[in-house]
């Protein structure tokens, strides 16, 4: 009897990577593919109601048209915004520069820059408990993963609300966005924050924003993540160390 003995341990992640990289490129030939709609979108919107900005005499229409050309222009923004940070990502050149910032009122700033966006029938607002804290990271970045939650929030909430949070635990800081929407079912948690992920393609969104804060998180030590009941609403959440 003659036994040979192979250590395929080399063999299987060298599999695996390649499967990674194949699911990888497939996502990003989508993302590809999605784009040209996702740019033409805003695009359309904003040439054609600056026609008929110009044509109008009547005000509420004008107003209604200038409405409806800064949403999309937000909308390309963010979408230029997104491609950008990705690319800082893959090359590792994400810059992070800590201030000292006083939680409790940069969430209040939040709620009051973002709370135009929301849609009729939904609240946006702060926890009443938050406990004042001084917290020293990265503004802009901190700013985006809120901005992308609430984002996120509002695209899958028709009504009733969007709850900013954040609790002070010994060792970190967990920090929360909690809406009354759709929810999500288990296979859509599980690919959340994978890059260039749509749980639903008839939202507006490049699959980009969620993945860009579990970058950011992870870069930062942190941890990042998801509770969810389809038809209940989500809870997103991420913690960074003290």
């Amino acid at each position: 009897m003659i036994c040979v003995n192979y250590d395929i341990t080399e063999l299987k992640q060298t599999e695996q990577e390649r499967e990674k990289a194949e699911e990888l490129d497939r996502l990003k030939s989508a993302f590809l593919a999605n784009m040209s709609h996702e740019i033409r979108t805003p695009l359309n919107a904003i040439v054609g109601f600056s026609t008929l900005l110009v044509d109008s005499d009547d005000k509420e229409e004008q107003v209604e048209f200038a409405g409806i050309i800064q949403k999309n222009n937000e909308l390309l923004l963010q979408l230029i915004s997104d491609v950008l940070d990705l690319a800082k990502i893959e090359a590792n050149t994400i810059e992070f520069n800590p201030v000292k910032i006083k939680l409790k009122e940069f969430l209040e700033d939040i709620v009051m820059s973002m709370r135009i966006k929301v849609p009729e029938g939904v609240t946006l607002y702060c926890s009443p408990n938050l406990e004042p804290y001084v917290f020293k990271f990265d503004q802009v970045r901190l700013t985006q993963l809120f901005s992308n939650f609430i984002n996120n929030a509002i695209k899958h909430t028709e009504k009733g609300s969007i709850v900013l949070d954040y609790i002070l635990h010994p060792d970190e800081i967990e920090f929360s966005v909690t809406d009354t929407g759709t929810g999500m079912s288990e296979e859509v948690r599980e690919h959340v924050f994978d890059r260039f992920y749509k749980g639903n393609t008839f939202k507006q969104g490049t699959g980009l924003g969620l993945s860009i804060c579990k970058s950011i998180v992870e870069q930062k030590k942190g941890k990042i993540g998801v509770d969810s009941e389809l038809g209940k609403g989500s809870r997103f959440w991420f913690s960074l160390p003290r």
